[in-house]
């Protein structure tokens, strides 16, 4: 989303929507603005999770009809540019730290154990840099259906950067990569909102 004033939107979120985003459902609440990414950069991503894409579904609505959800797309002039489904694959560490990185590729599906497997090689890696990652793969996203987003969350931007570019200079992880046929095609840079 594109979001006209940035720090009213912050306040709105942190002391009504995150609370209305929990009683519907949602097990965890993020956001972040892209402050490195091409076309993306100053665009706002919230995400939640929930149990189901039916229990989404219908918080969505719940939420929608909201006076505060009202609040938050006119009073900030928020635009809304999309809505995807994640589904969440492999995670390590902890989703802690003021910065993000989120590193796109394009692959066939894989089992769990060859998804563990493989997070368990890229996380001795990433580790050196970051507090936690988390996989993603794009379940309902138009054109970006079935990209993978590895997110990285830590304290410096520098030291994501020099983790992730130590494990794409890995030849492990080359050959992985060679073998299951993951191509990287992007990456943004974020900072979390709250």
């Amino acid at each position: 989303m594109r979001v006209a004033d940035l720090n009213g939107f912050v306040d709105h979120m942190n002391n009504t929507m995150i609370d209305k985003m929990r009683g519907v459902g949602a097990s965890d609440v993020q956001g972040q603005r892209i402050i490195l990414g091409g076309e993306a950069a100053g665009t706002v991503n919230v995400t939640g999770e929930w149990d189901s894409v039916d229990a989404f579904a219908a918080a969505a609505e719940e939420l929608e009809a909201d006076p505060g959800y009202g609040d938050l797309m006119q009073n900030f002039g928020v635009t809304l540019l999309r809505r995807s489904l994640m589904t969440m694959e492999v995670e390590r560490g902890e989703r802690t730290g003021a910065y993000s990185s989120g590193f796109y590729a394009r692959g066939p599906l894989r089992d769990q154990a060859t998804l563990e497997a493989n997070a368990d090689a890229v996380w001795a890696n990433l580790s050196e840099g970051a507090n936690g990652m988390a996989q993603l793969r794009i379940t309902a996203g138009a054109e970006m259906t079935g990209v993978r987003i590895l997110f990285q969350s830590g304290d410096s931007l520098d030291a994501i950067l020099e983790a992730s570019l130590k494990n794409l200079a890995d030849p492990n992880i080359q050959a992985m990569m060679a073998d299951q046929d993951i191509t990287p095609i992007g990456r943004v840079l974020g900072k979390r909102l709250f």
